[in-house]
């Protein structure tokens, strides 16, 4: 391996970007990643950090403020269902000072208008760009409203990027005031808005169960006391015709069995959440998640 592609394997094994620490301890010299940087293979972030020219520009930002991409930054970079996507996160030391802003080190950190939330934490001091995934998620209970962190961490697991066996890596790296957020954890959710209205209703003491099965129908997202089904839709929904019609047809085979289907868009949720709500206990408070007399339809559930 040329000492290029040594560099660059280096960089892309640490997120993109790295300090003078990490090469050291593959046993490159100093000199040598200088080197590159006067080629132009290498890019120079700050003093005594690099990056590949192929960075995710969000680590490359992170680093440039002062320390290291974490939370949801973290987690979008992997893919996950992270709430908000303009806010940078970033991990730096307990006595970390003079930050400087993302896109100019010649300037001073404003957090506010820089659209940057700083994690002070010190924790693993590893010269590496961005934190291990376990360790973004549980900072993210840090800042982000319990149900968002969670529907992270679901999303992680339920995509396969976690191995749920890592959790309680992500518990430990939780504010200890937070850590038992991680207990409402659920294996059956299968998006970040699922989680939303799953962790709702829950608060209100109501019975959820999350992807019930149903005979002849399958599994629908949330099953609420014994006939409420609510299908939660995100943003890539129904792009393909055949997903659309198979959506119709279940919640026809759903409503002439009897039960009642609402079915929530990402704005319902993300937006119009007061008004959703609302409608959604308005129901319960009527008893339509109850079958209280009612039969259903000639297809018996299936619990």
């Amino acid at each position: 391996m040329t000492p290029d592609a040594r560099l660059l394997a280096i960089l892309r094994r640490a997120g993109g970007a790295a300090g003078f620490g990490e090469f050291e301890a593959s046993g490159i010299p100093r000199a040598e990643v200088l080197a590159a940087v006067r080629r132009g293979d290498v890019v120079r972030i700050r003093n005594g950090w690099f990056a590949a020219r192929d960075a995710p520009p969000d680590v490359v930002r992170a680093v440039r403020v002062g320390g290291v991409a974490t939370a949801s930054t973290v987690a979008q970079l992997h893919g996950l269902w992270v709430p908000e996507r303009d806010v940078l996160h970033v991990r730096v030391a307990s006595n970390a000072s003079r930050l400087r802003a993302p896109h100019d080190r010649r300037m001073p950190l404003d957090p506010g208008s820089h659209g940057v939330c700083v994690h002070y934490r010190s924790g693993d001091r590893r010269p590496v760009g961005r934190d291990p995934l376990t360790v973004a998620l549980g900072e993210m209970f840090a800042c982000a409203q319990m149900s968002d962190a969670l529907a992270a961490v679901e999303s992680a697991v339920e995509t396969g990027v976690l191995d749920p066996g890592h959790l309680d890596l992500i518990r430990r790296a939780m504010p200890p005031g937070r850590r038992a957020d991680l207990d409402r954890f659920d294996f059956g959710a299968q998006s970040g808005l699922e989680t939303k209205v799953r962790l709702f209703l829950r608060s209100r003491r109501v019975r959820v169960r999350t992807q019930a099965p149903i005979d002849g129908v399958g599994s629908v997202d949330l099953l609420v006391g014994d006939r409420l089904v609510i299908e939660v839709d995100g943003w890539s929904f129904h792009r393909e015709r055949d997903q659309f019609e198979n959506d119709r047809r279940r919640d026809f085979e759903l409503m002439t069995r009897g039960y009642l289907v609402l079915r929530l868009s990402y704005r319902q949720v993300m937006h119009d959440w007061p008004r959703t709500s609302a409608g959604i206990l308005a129901l319960i408070a009527r008893g339509e998640h109850r079958w209280s007399g009612r039969r259903p339809g000639p297809h018996p559930r299936v619990v």
